[in-house]
């Protein structure tokens, strides 16, 4: 009798861990999985809500700043568009006393609602002045950008400075500025 008992047991006790086993791979573990990515989820969301909350808080300086672009944006016309980027040249070459000896223009179209308007330009002068002259294209009212620059020297002193200076305009289409 004693054998029957043990093995009723032996029975019982193999059955509840298959029966543990299944529940855990069928059960508890894609629970615990789906806990998790919901977990994960709620932390994304919580992250976006919080970015959301900070643009709305913003949301004022951000449209005076969109305003403000569209204010100094270069004119429709190419050729009005060249010209105001010409006057600040000159303006920028005079208020930093350098030498521009080169000056290439480029415009290109994009699909997105924006023309960009590229310029290389070549100058000279000492390292007081070329410092200027970038200051001036960062700092104007049109929306300028450098996006190359390359300073060398042009005596054994280094007090004559070669500056080669690839800036950049965009322009954004009429459409554009009033959907926003």
């Amino acid at each position: 009798m004693q054998s029957k008992n043990r093995e009723t047991f032996l029975k019982i006790g193999v059955g509840m861990v298959v029966g543990l086993f299944v529940l855990d791979r069928m059960v508890l573990g894609p629970a615990i999985e789906s806990w998790k990515a919901q977990s994960e989820r709620l932390a994304e969301l919580r992250v976006k809500v919080e970015r959301g909350r900070q643009l709305m808080q913003r949301e004022k300086s951000i449209r005076a700043r969109w305003n403000e672009m569209q204010r100094t944006d270069l004119p429709d016309d190419d050729s009005m568009a060249e010209s105001d980027v010409f006057t600040a040249i000159a303006r920028w070459t005079s208020a930093s006393r350098v030498g521009i000896t080169n000056l290439t223009p480029h415009r290109t179209n994009h699909d997105g609602g924006y023309d960009t308007f590229e310029w290389r330009a070549s100058a000279t002068g000492d390292q007081a002045s070329l410092g200027r002259f970038i200051y001036e294209i960062e700092s104007d009212a049109l929306p300028m950008r450098i996006e190359e620059c390359e300073l060398s020297t042009r005596d054994t002193k280094g007090q004559q400075l070669a500056l080669s200076v690839r800036f950049s305009a965009v322009r954004i289409d009429e459409t554009r500025k009033t959907a926003r």
